[in-house]
């Protein structure tokens, strides 16, 4: 298991902010962007990969299923983390709440983060489509406020997570 620098993670959001204004650019549609939530230096434990074709596979067949065309998609695995990108021609709104369904259907969508940006590259919020802010793993509080005052260890969070992942 490869560990992270900072300047490495720096260096990808910068990446993937680029590539989703590219495609945003290109597709002028609204587009998905996944990734998972695993804090600490090592973004691929194992399980990770799994999990990561689970989250896509769930995103495609519920595009699928709710007819929705997928116009471009790549994905991105890297030491920094797996990435995935979908520019689908739909209703942004409608679209957050469909992947606000797989990131709560369970313990393994808790660490699904699947953002969802308009075409003008804003990003849809689960608060203002009235939805509750992400819970914490350990605790249940708010996600934010947990991972801005640190009020658990990356050990106690890394743990939690190869709990998820083992279940898979």
């Amino acid at each position: 298991m490869e560990e992270v620098s900072l300047q490495e993670m720096l260096t990808a959001r910068e990446e993937r902010c680029c590539l989703q204004t590219k495609l945003l650019q290109q597709y002028k549609k609204c587009l998905i962007s996944f990734t998972l939530n695993i804090p600490g230096p090592v973004k691929v434990l194992p399980g990770v990969p799994n999990a990561f074709a689970a989250g896509c596979q769930r995103i495609e067949a519920l595009l699928k299923e709710r007819l929705l065309l997928i116009q471009h998609m790549e994905t991105i695995k890297a030491k920094t983390g797996y990435e995935a990108f979908y520019s689908v021609d739909a209703n942004p709104n409608f679209v957050k709440e469909l992947m606000i369904t797989l990131e709560d259907q369970d313990r393994i969508g808790r660490l699904f983060d699947i953002d969802v940006l308009r075409a003008d590259g804003s990003k849809v919020s689960r608060e203002e489509l009235g939805f509750a802010p992400r819970t914490c793993l350990l605790c249940k509080q708010p996600a934010h406020v947990c991972s801005r005052s640190r009020r658990h260890t990356v050990a106690e969070l890394t743990l939690e997570i190869e709990h998820i992942l083992e279940s898979l």
